[in-house]
């Protein structure tokens, strides 16, 4: 794409807040802006006093959070008026990216409309699995989703199933919805994009990786790091938001039952009082190690002097955590088949199953024999430049031109024009390979 363009991006996670979807979204930043394009990002707040960049437009949340801890945002008309003055003030907005299907990706695909301009969604949420498994209350939390989603953005027809019960039924339909309302849809992963196929989402499919931000890999490769120690335990890392479907507790369990190794734990979360009482109760203070939230380069840099990342989560798409763990040549102990399409081949080992005492026998197994994760580390070497932002922005930008030279625009679905969340009590497949 010769023309510099300007994006509006929204998401529901304020870019300064913890997760893979964040760090994913500052890279795809960094990346565009390095390029010359325009980059607004609207974004629900940040729990906390944390200040937003001139390029940052907070929206209004209702004061309830999510079962992850962040704000809900609706699209509601005070929402609206925000976003159409930071449109008419910031613009011309060329092109809207939506990378959730939540309140502000619901306010994205609303705005591209009463805009006229065209719309791209990323998709990389398991929001079925999350629920089914995770949620206090599966079938409501589904329903509330699908009700709340359905009266802005309606699904026509009903969606392939795919063998799907009834909460994956209902957590589905928003998802599909959602991406039906856009004109093209991004997705990281093959394996998710012929799930989404078989779903029922027609729009054009691209598939594009996320990846790391080019600059910081650069300042923490060239950083001293420590080697790691043959002799002593072996150092295993987790890395992520201390939530449910991540499972830290499930990972110091790991730990727990594998007594030839250590375990650092990065990351805060809504769990981080349990996995404090978790440590203290089995009295892993001098084996397990929690340090809280730290930033990307942090955990980047923590990776170079561990032996293994221990990812216990069974519902990623792809997870940023596996790209930076490649990045940084450290193998890799996960249960998720799907994760493999992520993992390259011998530069890491599955579990064979999500069990914490499977994950814990190979552990234990790699923790008396080194050489096996020696071979991982030559293999991940030859894939360490494979995340980087710069080889993905540019097919991002392809999909971004794509849509604004379609000569029709979203066809099929179509958002809604019914009333804002305040008129009802609410106060305010063309898969493309690598």
């Amino acid at each position: 794409m010769a023309e510099s363009v300007h994006v509006a991006i929204f998401t529901d996670f304020h870019p300064a807040t913890l997760g893979g979807v964040q760090t994913a979204m500052r890279s795809l930043c960094a990346g565009l802006r390095r390029l010359g394009h325009r980059v607004t990002v609207f974004c629900a707040p940040a729990p906390g006093s944390v200040a937003s960049d001139a390029d940052t437009v907070v929206l209004g949340a209702l004061p309830i959070s999510m079962s992850n801890g962040l704000p809900v945002v609706l699209p509601t008309r005070a929402n609206q008026r925000r976003i159409d003055t930071a449109f008419t003030e910031r613009g011309p907005i060329d092109l809207v990216h939506t990378l959730t299907s939540y309140g502000c990706g619901i306010a994205g695909a609303r705005a591209a409309r009463r805009h006229g301009i065209p719309i791209v969604q990323t998709m990389q949420s398991r929001d079925e699995t999350v629920i089914e498994k995770y949620s206090p209350a599966p079938y409501l939390s589904a329903l509330t989703m699908r009700l709340v989603h359905g009266w802005f953005v309606p699904l026509r027809g009903q969606p392939a199933h795919d063998g799907d019960g009834r909460i994956a039924r209902l957590a589905w339909r928003p998802l599909i919805a959602q991406a039906q309302a856009a004109d093209r849809v991004i997705v990281p992963t093959h394996h998710f994009a012929r799930r989404v196929a078989a779903h029922g989402v027609d729009r054009p499919i691209h598939v594009v990786s996320n990846g790391i931000d080019d600059d910081l890999l650069e300042r923490v490769r060239g950083a001293d790091s420590t080697a790691t120690n043959t002799g002593a335990p072996l150092r295993a890392l987790w890395c992520g938001r201390l939530s449910a479907e991540k499972r830290p507790l499930e990972a110091i369990e790991v730990a727990r039952l594998v007594e030839e190794c250590t375990l650092d734990v990065y990351g805060s979360g809504p769990l981080a009082d349990r996995a404090r009482r978790a440590v203290a109760d089995a009295d892993l203070g001098h084996r397990v190690h929690l340090h809280g939230e730290v930033d990307q380069a942090d955990c980047l840099n923590a990776m170079r002097t561990h032996d293994l990342l221990l990812l216990p989560s069974d519902c990623d798409t792809q997870g940023m955590v596996l790209l930076e763990a490649m990045a940084m040549g450290l193998p890799v102990l996960y249960c998720d088949p799907e994760l493999s399409e992520t993992v390259p081949d011998e530069g890491g080992v599955r579990a064979p199953d999500r069990s914490v005492q499977s994950l814990a026998t190979v552990l234990k197994a790699l923790a008396r024999d080194r050489t096996r994760l020696d071979a991982m580390r030559r293999t991940l070497a030859t894939h360490a430049d494979e995340p980087r932002q710069s080889r993905h922005t540019t097919r991002i930008l392809s999909v971004y031109a794509e849509s604004l030279s379609a000569p029709d625009r979203v066809s099929g679905n179509r958002v809604s024009d019914r009333p804002d969340a305040a008129d009802f009590g609410v106060v305010g497949q063309d898969e493309q390979r690598d």
